[in-house]
């Protein structure tokens, strides 16, 4: 591989890992329930993603990098043989291109809210939930990375959503009737 190719596939790795690192850990600790574990899963990620040829992966990204993620994250949870729920607030302390700490203390209460009600919802409405909503992919490459349809996905995700709406329906006229 000549140098030029070398640069630019450094650069284009550098790009991938700034854009998704932090989404990517925060994705695997909510699997292995632990930040260290998930930086190791993300790391293993990013090593398998520098091994590719640029134009396996080009063009979609986001999901060959949620699959590798997802599976590795799969095999260390199998591994380890237990679960540990990792708390929110751990997960914020992921690296990431998050807000500053005065617009997250400002949002914290209803963030709050909408986490723990999403940490009621069945473990793959959360799944499918956090890979739309917080990671921004798509149907087609939830679709992918779970092995569900993509009508299973939306289903999910629509059952999810209502759920999520009732129990913040109920905690707030639960407030309000204080």
């Amino acid at each position: 591989m000549s140098a030029d190719c070398q640069h630019d596939k450094a650069g284009w790795v550098h790009n991938i890992l700034e854009r998704y690192e932090g989404p990517l850990i925060r994705y695997a600790a909510r699997i292995t329930g632990d930040v260290e574990r998930a930086r190791d899963v993300v790391q293993e990620t990013f090593v398998r993603l520098c091994a590719q040829e640029r134009a396996d992966v080009d063009g979609h990204e986001a999901e060959w990098l949620f699959t590798v993620c997802r599976h590795r994250a799969l095999d260390v949870q199998r591994k380890e043989r237990r679960m540990t729920p990792v708390d929110d607030e751990t997960i914020h302390d992921c690296p990431g291109n998050d807000p500053s700490p005065a617009a997250l203390a400002e949002r914290d209460d209803d963030h709050t809210h909408v986490l723990r009600a999403l940490g009621s919802l069945p473990a793959n409405q959360q799944e499918v939930i956090r890979l739309k909503f917080q990671n921004g992919l798509s149907y087609r490459e939830i679709s992918r990375i779970t092995n569900l349809t993509e009508t299973n996905i939306g289903f999910l995700i629509h059952t999810g959503l209502k759920g999520l709406r009732y129990r913040l329906r109920a905690e707030f006229d639960l407030k309000t009737n204080l």
